[in-house]
């Protein structure tokens, strides 16, 4: 009887403990739920505001896209459109038009012309017992003919030109007339008649010109530099300096072509020049240099 009671008091026990535990965790979870349901609460509404917040964000983004789409869609902008196409056409027009400008310039300065002072100095360099009866200057050389008294005037004049500033070399043809074969009698000559024919090239100083010029190389190359001119005499040796590399209102460009009298040099004279940093030779006729340049990696100085 001992051991069965003994038996039930320990069951009793257990139940016991049991009872109570269940209590205190049913107790503990009671306390939480209400924090846990705050707290998914607080959850939902945060994700609903977030929502809504990106909701609104994407209409307005949607709204200002189809207010930009219909304006491109506006005559207003498409004639803007058309505008901006047709400045870019006048823009590479005006572009050819100033290239084409440049080469005529550089022609132009290439082309010796008669000029006022060169025929001043040869008319006033003339013996009063000489008449001039041609005057042509092109390409460096002066050429002069005419007629006088007796020989010694002409060699009288040619010194004269030569001892003047302006050539570098004076090829002389003097010659005697025969006043007969001219159609003249005895009875019609004229004291002071001039028996003697001449005929003078000069060739002038430094009458070959150097030009040059820096341009964008493109479609239609687009002048970087003014064009720069100087003149030298037939042999003389030229250099153009810092060639390799120039800067134009901020911008670095680098040399990609050299065109002289309209031809694209070698790749190895190209090169030399790009390594020797400047383009050097020798001066046997005119010469127009064009640089050709290309942005470098759109560095800005």
């Amino acid at each position: 009887m001992s051991f069965a009671k003994s038996k039930n008091d320990f069951s009793k026990k257990d139940m016991n403990f049991f009872s109570e535990f269940t209590s205190a965790a049913s107790q503990q979870i009671s306390s939480a739920l209400p924090i846990f349901l705050l707290l998914t609460v607080i959850l939902l509404v945060f994700t609903l505001i977030v929502w809504i917040y990106c909701g609104v964000q994407v209409m307005n983004k949607q709204n200002k896209i189809n207010d930009l789409r219909a304006y491109m869609a506006s005559a207003d902008y498409q004639n803007r459109l058309k505008a901006k196409d047709r400045s870019q056409a006048e823009v590479e027009e005006l572009r050819q038009y100033q290239y084409v400008l440049s080469t005529l310039d550089s022609k132009v300065a290439n082309k010796v012309v008669s000029t006022t002072s060169n025929l001043t100095k040869v008319r006033e360099a003339a013996t009063d017992d000489t008449i001039l009866s041609y005057y042509d200057e092109a390409e460096g050389i002066i050429e002069v003919r005419g007629q006088c008294l007796n020989r010694v005037s002409a060699y009288n004049y040619l010194e004269t030109l030569r001892q003047t500033d302006l050539f570098a070399f004076v090829e002389t043809q003097i010659a005697p007339q025969d006043p007969m074969a001219m159609g003249y009698d005895k009875d019609s000559l004229m004291y002071g008649h001039c028996d003697y024919t001449f005929s003078f090239k000069c060739y002038l100083k430094g009458h070959y010109s150097l030009t040059w010029a820096s341009f964008l190389d493109g479609t239609v190359p687009t002048a970087l530099t003014a064009l720069n001119r100087q003149s030298f005499s037939a042999g003389s040796d030229y250099k153009i300096p810092d060639i390799d590399v120039i800067t134009v209102d901020g911008v670095n460009y680098k040399l990609v072509n050299i065109k002289i009298n309209g031809s694209a040099v070698s790749s190895q004279q190209l090169n030399d020049a790009i390594n020797n940093k400047s383009l050097s030779g020798k001066i046997s006729s005119n010469l127009n240099i064009e640089f050709m340049y290309a942005v470098d990696n759109g560095g800005e100085a």
